[in-house]
């Protein structure tokens, strides 16, 4: 890292999320770091370590997300809570924007659906801006020679309507039809052999739809209900979930839905994982969606240090930790 800046900036997003939370009366949950068990979704895969005590030993897990021990004060009564926390992927891609561990933020609100956490989201970022232009002067954020202005309204973009203009797929057709989905990614060159549903969507999303996306600050809604598990489907349109993506200049920042808090539902797509990875099923996690089930909650994740690379204008996340560089030599 050549300059401490980014570091600096990361910091203050730190203090202004914090104090827009408690401003907000929400309580702050410090997640644990090993874990017996994690919730199990397709294409994340943790680290793991080895506990020796006396009796034996026991194998622990580095935390994908704070989500975990979110759920569990959840569950506990503990109300709208947020949690501040590093986060471990394995076999995660290399690249600018990824790293083996990073700072997530994840907030959850009880008696919401996904439309409350984006207006949340759209009030702390203009906050951070806000505090980062009276601390810092950083104003307007110039992200690769990009203003990008966090007070217009954000824009809501449907996935379904993308598909349309950009692949001339109608999304609810290959959400529905395996075959059809195969052969018109075949069609345009991508790869499907041994693939799965879920994996050759991601291609055609990625290079097809996230390619195309303005740089302003938007939200991407009607995503899969399958490739969503742990979110809840919409009443009306099942095969799309109550989910978003927050995006600013062509960068996923954030990840929010409606929590599926069906236990019987979640349970099976947990046993198709764990047949999948081989590592066991989260009951805790479980039995904390079986006492949440009377309640709506909602909450969203957001990568903090991808935050921190826009405001700062750096092109790497590995700019941001300082750490984080050491893991590419």
């Amino acid at each position: 890292m050549n300059s401490v800046r980014p570091y600096i900036i990361r910091e203050n997003i730190i203090k202004a999320t914090r104090q827009f939370f408690y401003d907000s009366n929400f309580h702050e949950v410090i997640p644990q770091v090993l874990n017996t068990a994690l919730p199990l979704e397709a294409n994340l895969y943790p680290f793991s370590t080895t506990w020796k005590t006396r009796t034996g030993d026991k194998k622990l897990y580095l935390p994908l997300s704070p989500e975990r021990s979110i759920k569990r004060m959840l569950s506990q009564g503990i109300g709208n809570c947020f949690a501040l926390a590093k986060s471990f992927r394995n076999l995660e891609q290399e690249g600018s924007q990824h790293l083996p561990e990073f700072l997530m933020l994840e907030w959850y609100r009880k008696q919401a659906d996904y439309t409350d956490i984006m207006i949340d989201a759209e009030q702390l970022l203009s906050f951070i801006n806000e505090h980062l232009s009276n601390t810092l002067e950083i104003e307007p954020i110039r992200y690769h020679e990009r203003i990008i202005d966090l007070d217009k309204k954000w824009k809501i973009y449907s996935l379904n309507e993308l598909f349309k203009t950009y692949a001339d797929i109608n999304l609810k057709d290959i959400i529905e039809d395996d075959e059809l989905l195969f052969s018109v990614a075949k069609k345009r060159g991508y790869i499907i052999e041994d693939a799965t549903w879920g994996e050759v969507y991601d291609q055609l999303f990625v290079n097809e739809i996230e390619s195309e996306l303005p740089s302003e600050p938007l939200f991407l809604i009607d995503f899969p209900s399958r490739v969503s598990p742990l979110c809840k489907q919409k009443k009306n349109e099942p095969y799309f979930a109550e989910r978003f993506e927050l995006y600013i200049a062509g960068i996923e920042i954030g990840n929010g839905n409606t929590e599926n808090t069906d236990y019987n539902y979640v349970r099976k797509t947990f046993e198709t994982e764990s047949l999948k990875t081989k590592m066991p099923i989260d009951e805790e996690f479980l039995n904390s969606l079986n006492k949440m089930n009377d309640s709506t909650y909602a909450g969203i994740g957001m990568g903090i240090d991808r935050l921190a690379m826009l405001f700062s204008n750096e092109s790497t996340i590995q700019s941001i930790e300082p750490s984080g560089s050491d893991y590419y030599v």
